[in-house]
């Protein structure tokens, strides 16, 4: 039994990020008491990471890495960090600031989240190849860097939209500590892409066909 633990763990972090999402949908940054939604939420997000670091582990541990796993758990990891920034370019993390324009919060420009979301597409399809044709496409140490880096910007612009942003002077090491994560992970999610690239065209040349 205890061998399918990193699976269910994956399945419950699936069903943690819908609970994320639905949170995350109560937030409206013209409300001025949002903070207890995004405290909320950014506690699953983290428990929902910490399972995430727990289920690869003890698959390693028990020497039980399934096909399921390899496929499941990035699939899990990419929606809710997908779904976090599809959140954050969204009119509920915008306010009207002087001379009525929108002003959105987060920091998270729109073309980011699509490089974020054409780089997570792409491994996945690359992923679903490999694993069709038997050949295990585990994640890369790029990738790992790249998913604890997004979950740093994940993580710092919940607290400091839901603490900070409200007032008119933020701390100036917050809205820096916010922009360097967000393009640390813009840059390291475009990086770690071309090295599935990479990976994916000495998979073509490996594969008949």
């Amino acid at each position: 039994m205890s061998r399918y633990i990193p699976n269910l763990l994956t399945v419950g972090r699936f069903f943690m990020a819908i609970g994320f999402f639905v949170v995350l949908a109560f937030y409206d940054a013209e409300e001025a008491a949002g903070w207890p939604v995004l405290d909320i939420a950014t506690v699953i997000f983290l428990v929902a990471v910490c399972t995430d670091m727990v289920d690869g582990y003890l698959a390693r541990r028990l020497g039980h890495v399934t096909a399921f796993g390899r496929i499941a758990d990035p699939f899990v990891d990419k929606i809710i960090i997908c779904g976090a920034l599809a959140y954050f370019i969204g009119g509920q993390f915008a306010r009207v600031g002087e001379g009525g324009a929108a002003e959105n919060l987060t920091g998270w420009a729109p073309w980011m989240v699509v490089v974020v979301l054409a780089r997570e597409l792409l491994v996945t399809g690359m992923r679903s190849f490999s694993e069709s044709h038997k050949v295990p496409f585990a994640a890369t140490l790029s990738g790992k860097v790249k998913m604890f880096i997004q979950c740093v910007a994940v993580t710092w612009v919940l607290v400091y939209v839901g603490h900070y942003a409200g007032g008119a002077n933020p701390p100036a090491w917050m809205v820096v500590g916010r922009d360097i994560s967000i393009w640390a992970a813009t840059l390291f999610t475009a990086l770690s892409g071309l090295v599935y690239i990479k990976r994916g065209y000495h998979l073509l040349r490996m594969v008949p066909g």
